[in-house]
């Protein structure tokens, strides 16, 4: 849920915080909550907020982490409230 360039630089990097509300629900669309902090390519820090929502009824069993160009380097995914 980060968007915009994040800098290769050792000292710029990214993080963020989604929240997915009921992903197991099959009845409803799934609404979601990110924000976001990045350091970019140009030596500044940008903080967003974004919202929205999948538009399935179906159960979101997976979600897939990329970059748009390269790879993570490295980093630490954790998810919360599952039982």
């Amino acid at each position: 849920m980060i968007h915009g360039n994040i800098g290769s630089d050792n000292d710029q990097s990214g993080v963020a915080i989604m929240y997915l509300f009921s992903p197991s629900s099959t009845t409803f669309v799934k609404h979601f909550l990110s924000v976001n902090q990045r350091c970019n390519s140009n030596e500044y820090t940008i903080n967003s907020y974004l919202g929205g929502y999948f538009n399935t009824t179906s159960a979101i069993n997976a979600v897939d982490f990329k970059m748009s160009s390269g790879n993570i380097d490295s980093g630490i995914i954790k998810m919360y409230g599952i039982a």
